[in-house]
């Protein structure tokens, strides 16, 4: 089967279609936190010492996450393993918001978000690679992780814009909660 025919197929495969969707909500909530996590404590009054540590706690769980759920994902379904990672980064994104935003809450936020950060990757690769076969992989990763990209920059465009426009963060955050609900859902009923 030529290249051709596997992208198409792959296109053409409903599951395909959600992951990659579902994966552009990952870039899209990334890539927001990232950049704004710092800027939206010092909105609130936090020190600054805070955001910065906050994003290497990200870093840090990061690491672990990712290294969870691959190991998860060889035992679990990986559909349902990453959209209760979306899941569960969405419902961090909630509390984190409900409760009095101080140090605490914020580090502890970004390690829980950082354990669910990256941990995507090894459950992705794991089902392009089992449900399309590791002949196009490449190709195939790389669409879906072009949706990841693309999120992300609207993830951090928006972020952007929304602040310049309201002179808070409080409809970005609600961008992420929705996009958040949306990428579980398509994960869930992925076709495999």
């Amino acid at each position: 089967q030529g290249l051709g025919a596997a992208v198409r197929e792959a296109l053409g495969h409903r599951g395909f279609i959600y992951m990659t969707l579902a994966f552009f909500a990952c870039g899209f909530q990334l890539v927001f936190i990232a950049p704004y996590l710092p800027s939206y404590l010092e909105y609130c009054g936090i020190a600054p010492g805070v955001g910065a540590s906050a994003l290497a706690l990200i870093g840090l769980f990061n690491t672990i996450g990712t290294y969870t759920f691959g190991l998860l994902g060889a035992r679990h379904s990986q559909k349902h393993l990453l959209a209760m990672i979306y899941l569960l980064r969405t419902l961090f994104i909630v509390v984190f918001l409900l409760l009095p935003v101080t140090a605490t809450s914020t580090l502890v936020f970004a390690s829980a978000m950082g354990f669910l950060w990256l941990g995507v990757a090894p459950l992705v690769t794991g089902i392009v690679g089992r449900v399309f076969g590791l002949t196009h992989f490449n190709t195939l990763y790389g669409i879906v992780f072009f949706s990841h990209q693309l999120g992300s920059f609207f993830g951090a465009w928006m972020g952007g814009v929304l602040f310049d426009r309201t002179g808070n963060y409080n409809f970005a955050w609600g961008a992420l909660i929705v996009i958040g609900l949306a990428a579980f859902t398509l994960q869930w009923f992925m076709d495999e």
